[in-house]
């Protein structure tokens, strides 16, 4: 019923050249050049590897400054993380681990379990964690219960919980505006 058919050895084709349309070419004789195959190197660091264009687009060049600061730059060290450095430009950081570090930045947060070692330079503070060092705040500073600051702090404005501990050198900012300076929303004004 089924004819066999004894398939003979199909005969040597150039690479790129098919006698059918949907047959893949042959590419094991193919010659290779130092011009179509370079060798390959591993990229030294992440500025030797060049980014990707967008399909359809030319070559991006890079004439134009990076910002200084992008909107909303939020870091957090995690719990269990150990981390030590400079850190500029920051909005928000987070510290649930331990950082040993000179920041400047918008606002710090020091969770409960959370140990900051250096000098931070912000907007803003709330410590329910550990902070050791110099600490500038030109807003507010919340040491929230079990919070313990320990240092030399100047700060605009100061919020102690019960069981929030703050011991060292400790001055008001005269720079920053008081409590009192400061107008009150929804409440009625006397004239």
């Amino acid at each position: 019923m089924f004819l066999k058919r004894k398939h003979a050895a199909a005969p040597r084709r150039e690479p790129g050249n098919t006698d059918r349309p949907h047959e893949r070419p042959d590419m094991s004789d193919a010659v290779t050049t130092p011009e179509n195959n370079p060798p390959a190197q591993p990229a030294r660091s992440l500025q030797d590897i060049p980014p990707d264009p967008m399909p359809g687009s030319a070559p991006r060049q890079n004439t134009e400054p990076r910002p200084q600061r992008s909107v909303g730059a939020r870091m957090t060290v995690g719990p269990g993380i150990d981390l030590k450095g400079e850190i500029d430009n920051c909005d928000t950081i987070v510290v649930e681990g331990n950082l040993q570090a000179t920041l400047s930045g918008e606002v710090l947060e020091v969770a409960e379990g959370g140990v900051f070692k250096g000098n931070a330079k912000v907007a803003e503070a709330d410590i329910q964690g550990r902070f050791e060092g110099e600490l500038s705040v030109s807003g507010i500073l919340r040491v929230r219960s079990g919070g313990h600051v320990n240092g030399t702090v100047k700060y605009g404005r100061i919020e102690v919980e019960a069981g929030g501990e703050i011991a060292g050198s400790i001055s008001r900012d005269e720079s920053a505006p008081a409590a009192s300076d400061r107008p009150r929303t929804g409440l009625p004004t006397r004239s």
